[in-house]
């Protein structure tokens, strides 16, 4: 070690929870140690819209045209990390609980992994609620009944308020079983008589019909000016101001498929705006805190925003938390959010270090930890991470710099990302690869003037000595100005976690971070 470098920060982000309080804040993180790090009663409303345990990916598509890929993952298996988890459960109605549904199910069935993996974060989530809050969590009939009974044991029956159906239309072409076009969403309230709850809030107008069938019962066929209560005429229809009290089945809400082109974002899972403007105003006051852990594309945040409350969403998905930045930020005032998570100075370098050498049979999302390190790297330098796991072509990622102004082309950046299990792992016929995949690049007639590789350990000084020899480059972008760079580098996460040492990079291009440019910006 370096004596020369800072000493690591005692304490992470996540230990800084009145960063998140003070209110619109979005973090990419897994919810739960986020969760845990928060004081007890500190969140007005929490709205969650989790994994159905679907057993399927979603295909995101974001933008008009935007990058598909299999990105969000609903796919559960009972893991050695889940059994730790079992484990470290204390006894009590929990425990039980998750006993229940494994003697029901199987003892490692992927839908006991689901509750189990629910459960130890709405344990928090009942934690982190204020005695006047309430929390909505948006289900469909994969885990609807084992959610419910999962509700009941960590907020008590006597907290359930309502399940809300929320019913929508679109095309469906099924033979076996009536279409399935509704969602449940589960109302449960903290404590039994300090919930907020705001009926004037959600009221809806009576219908004519229905206004003109009471006007027929409480009058003289609603015909003659005087009531046989006494009541004129405007005074009846004044009755029906405040308009009538949604009950717990809504249809006027539009599902997913029927949003409007002006609220799509192409998450695959978005919820309306509509939706989550009712349930904030039901049971939230303006300047209340709403936090959405599973934010996805912000639908909750944004809505949050639009009618005066304050929001933290988390996701443990960089692209959400980009996708959800740029929808935030284009309300200019109305919305400033502050994305946590997204630095290398936000993470622990044992944490990084242990998920980076996990086996996919150890690992919750099934996803090998070289494989999850790529996306990771990729996310933290601000690059596009190549979906093709083998046979990429050398390159685990493309940092996107800003135009050359002297070329007039976008700068491509390639990344190889190798999770060496000791420092000598790593060798010169890596760095060899890496420089022929940048030639390659160019030979292409694409603007490659860098390349950098990524490892765990610290690399061998002969490596850093290699790339030192390939020289320098001088790029001239209309943000940087004429900065002089080095044509390769050579750097590991242990020296970017534990010295705080970062690549040097031109200004990022914005359209890589999020849009429909993202298809054509990648080069396979």
């Amino acid at each position: 070690m370096n004596p020369s470098h800072p000493p690591p920060p005692e304490q992470s982000f996540l230990f800084h929870p009145h960063r998140f309080l003070a209110g619109n804040a979005l973090v990419c993180a897994d919810n739960l140690p986020v969760l845990r790090s928060l004081p007890d009663e500190c969140v007005d409303l929490i709205y969650l819209d989790p994994p159905f345990n679907s057993n399927q990916f979603y295909v995101a598509a974001f933008g008009d045209k935007g990058m598909v890929q299999k990105q969000l993952r609903d796919i559960w298996r009972w893991t050695t990390g889940t059994q730790r988890t079992y484990d470290d459960l204390p006894h009590g109605r929990l425990l039980e609980c998750i006993n229940g549904v494994k003697l029901l199910t199987g003892q490692t069935a992927p839908i006991a992994a689901y509750i189990l993996y629910m459960a130890v974060r709405l344990k928090e989530m009942r934690r982190v609620l204020k005695n006047t809050g309430s929390i909505y969590l948006h289900c469909d009939p994969h885990a609807n009944a084992y959610l419910r009974i999962l509700m009941n044991t960590i907020f008590g029956e006597k907290q359930f308020r309502n399940e809300i159906v929320w019913c929508y239309k679109g095309p469906g072409n099924i033979k076996r079983w009536f279409p399935r076009k509704h969602d449940a969403i589960l109302f449960y309230a903290k404590e039994d008589k300090q919930a907020v709850f705001n009926s004037d809030a959600v009221r809806v107008p009576y219908s004519e019909s229905f206004k003109a069938r009471r006007k027929y019962a409480e009058g003289d066929r609603g015909i003659t000016a005087g009531y046989s209560d006494g009541r004129s005429e405007s005074q009846i229809d004044a009755s029906f101001g405040k308009g009538k009290l949604i009950e717990d089945w809504w249809t006027d809400i539009p599902g997913g498929g029927q949003i409007s082109r002006n609220e799509l974002v192409g998450y695959p899972t978005q919820k309306p705006l509509a939706l989550l403007e009712r349930i904030i105003k039901a049971s939230s006051n303006p300047g209340d805190l709403v936090m959405d852990p599973f934010c996805g594309c912000g639908t909750a945040a944004d809505a949050a925003a639009s009618i005066d409350r304050k929001y933290l969403g988390i996701d443990i998905s960089g692209i959400a938390v980009r996708v959800m930045q740029q929808r935030l930020e284009s309300r200019g005032d109305a919305a400033t959010p502050i994305v946590y998570g997204l630095e290398w100075d936000d993470h622990d370098w044992r944490d990084f270090e242990r998920r980076a050498l996990m086996s996919r049979d150890d690992a919750e999302d099934n996803i090998p930890g070289w494989a999850w390190a790529e996306d990771k790297v990729a996310a933290l330098l601000n690059a596009v991470p190549n979906q093709r796991k083998t046979g990429d072509g050398g390159i685990d990622a493309r940092y996107f710099g800003a135009m050359d102004t002297v070329r007039k082309e976008s700068i491509i950046i390639p990344i190889q990302v190798k999770m060496n299990r000791s420092p000598t792992a790593l060798g010169r016929p890596d760095m060899d690869r890496l420089l022929g995949t940048q030639t390659a690049l160019n030979n292409r007639g694409l603007h490659a003037p860098m390349s950098i590789m990524v490892s765990l350990y610290e690399p061998p000084d002969a490596l850093r000595l290699f790339a030192r020899q390939q020289g320098r480059v001088t790029l001239t972008t209309s943000s940087g100005g004429a900065v002089d760079y080095p044509v390769m580098q050579v750097l590991s996460v242990e020296e970017m976690l534990l010295h705080g040492d970062r690549p040097k990079l031109p200004p990022v291009d914005p359209r890589s971070l999020v849009g429909d440019t993202q298809d054509r910006m990648i080069v396979m």
